[in-house]
């Protein structure tokens, strides 16, 4: 076995690259600068390369996720996010390769009010929403057999996530606006990156985040906690909680978009830990 994993330089990338080396899994990895997947040539031709030789499963982890920019970029967002899982998806069926693409929650729209299952509909708004969508859409049409891992607010240490960006804040900032009318589930990108390697034989549309719906406020209320209780200086002494039309943005977020991970638990017998205890070893790990 061997894994192709793209987008090497982003979050869940550089953390799937980890675990790899930790379990001994072999596996060759690629930024967009070296290896463009909005081209299908590009893609096929480093399959034909001696670094492509024995590749039996392609992960793809690259993706516009600039979601504002994104109404800025539309043609770059489609280019990566639509056209780009399906050529992976055309050449993992030329040469009889697996694949596994990560998608995400925003696909089901701006508003819900109940976890979502991989059934449901989608509803996406952003462009950032559609073109994710469209690029499932796109290769499942071209590898029926593909396997699609939509999770949600991931975040882990280097990167860019509101995680990383609270924990900043707290340590240089007396007071904290945080955003607390977006409920959702976390993702500690260590806990993807296992659950990404748990599903390499399997096929189908999973969801997967850590236990637990929360709000940005409520996350940083637990950091917070956690820095205090490792000993880490903290200068915030206060956050306040203010709705997400205090900070305007260019592409509308989901209010509520919690994924139901009901059928990745039951089809690989494991229980997602407690957004709280992720929290806990982020914090520990830096």
């Amino acid at each position: 076995m061997k894994l192709w994993i793209t987008g090497s330089k982003g979050l869940v990338g550089t953390a799937l690259q980890n675990r790899c080396q930790a379990e001994g899994i072999d596996f060759v990895a690629t930024s967009r600068q070296e290896l463009d997947i909005s081209s299908l040539k590009h893609i096929k031709d480093f399959l034909h390369s001696p670094a492509g030789k024995d590749i039996t499963h392609i992960i793809n982890c690259a993706a516009y996720t600039h979601v504002d920019q994104a109404e800025k970029e539309q043609e770059l967002a489609h280019q990566i996010n639509a056209m780009g899982p399906e050529n992976l998806g055309s050449a993992a069926h030329q040469f009889d390769l697996k694949l596994i693409h990560l998608s995400s929650d925003y696909v089901f729209g701006i508003a819900g009010d109940r976890p979502f299952t991989e059934t449901d509909s989608c509803k996406p708004v952003s462009t950032y929403a559609k073109t994710k969508y469209e690029g499932e859409q796109r290769l499942l049409e071209v590898l029926p057999q593909a396997c699609i891992l939509r999770t949600s607010w991931v975040f882990g240490q280097g990167g860019h996530n509101f995680v990383s960006s609270i924990f900043n804040k707290i340590q240089k900032e007396e007071k904290l606006y945080v955003v607390s009318d977006q409920r959702n589930r976390l993702t500690y990108v260590q806990d993807l990156s296992q659950a990404i390697l748990s599903l390499l034989c399997h096929s189908g549309i999973f969801h997967f985040a850590n236990q637990g719906e929360t709000s940005r406020f409520e996350v940083a209320e637990a950091m917070i906690q956690a820095a205090q209780d490792r000993g880490l200086p903290v200068a915030c002494r206060e956050v306040f909680a203010v709705n997400s039309s205090a900070f305007p943005q260019l592409a509308q977020r989901p209010l509520y978009s919690a994924l139901d991970t009901t059928k990745i638990e039951n089809l690989l017998g494991i229980s997602p830990r407690t957004w709280e205890t992720t929290i806990k070893d982020f914090i520990h790990a830096i």
